[in-house]
């Protein structure tokens, strides 16, 4: 008996690895899951076995963040080492726009030093800050040796143009299932060295199937800003609204 209970707890986390890794280095395609009726969110538990988290979990995301509901704690802040910050490619799956880099760019949050692997684009905001939803959220999806996932969460407003967006731009994939190689000074104007302590903390979950747990979550407080042409092409090349319905928090606290 105590040896079956091993083999359980090895397999349950030898499946949550798997789910890690298929969220980070699969491009599923528009007809696997969507944001629409036929294979949208309410749907996405069952389309595959491995989607299972995205109806039964209890830290699921995106969330609602109520700034009177958040415990004020004192943080020891998100270290920022974009000293070389490298692009690989840039996807268009039919779900959002994709920019997957080569993983040199690091941060370090919690103690722990995670890499740069993908920034994703979601047209509006997944997540909403005192009931506001925003027109955009870019989420800059890092990975540790463990395979552990933090999400950096950037705001955008309308504004000035966003100098790496414009250069994303130049290489923007119009078409569901087009990939564009990237040249390396597309993300140069993010390269820092920089410590942040100004964000939203909290335990969630991917916002894509398979809605893998146990994912650190930044929402940076300071949102970024675009253009009105920036935003245009973006959505041209994605019409479909790809923001996730906001999950319940349950028991999770969010900490500020």
């Amino acid at each position: 008996m105590r040896k079956m209970k091993k083999i359980n707890k090895l397999a349950i986390v030898i499946l949550a690895f798997s789910s890690l890794a298929l969220f980070l280095n699969a491009n599923a395609q528009a007809e696997d899951w969507s944001y629409g009726d036929k294979n949208g969110p309410d749907k996405w538990a069952d389309l595959a076995p491995e989607n299972t988290l995205c109806n039964s979990g209890k830290n699921q995301s995106p969330l609602a963040i109520d700034v009177k509901e958040t415990a004020k704690i004192q943080t020891k802040g998100i270290k920022f080492d974009y000293g070389m910050t490298l692009p690989e490619t840039l996807s268009n799956t039919g779900n959002m726009i994709q920019l997957n880099t080569r993983g040199w760019a690091k941060l370090k949050a919690d103690g722990i030093e995670f890499k740069l692997k993908r920034i994703d684009f979601h047209i509006p905001s997944e997540h909403t800050v005192n009931g506001k939803r925003f027109p955009m959220e870019l989420q800059l999806v890092h990975q540790s040796e463990d395979n552990e996932i933090a999400i950096v969460s950037r705001m955008a407003i309308p504004g000035r143009p966003d100098r790496m967006i414009s250069k994303v731009l130049e290489h923007l994939p119009m078409q569901a299932g087009q990939t564009e190689k990237l040249p390396k000074n597309v993300l140069k104007t993010m390269e820092m060295k920089k410590k942040y302590g100004n964000y939203f903390r909290y335990n969630g979950s991917t916002t894509t199937p398979p809605c893998s747990e146990g994912v650190r979550w930044y929402i940076m407080k300071q949102p970024m800003t675009f253009s009105k042409e920036q935003y245009e092409a973006l959505k041209k090349a994605v019409p479909q609204d790809n923001n996730r319905p906001l999950q319940k928090p349950f028991a999770r606290l969010i900490l500020e």
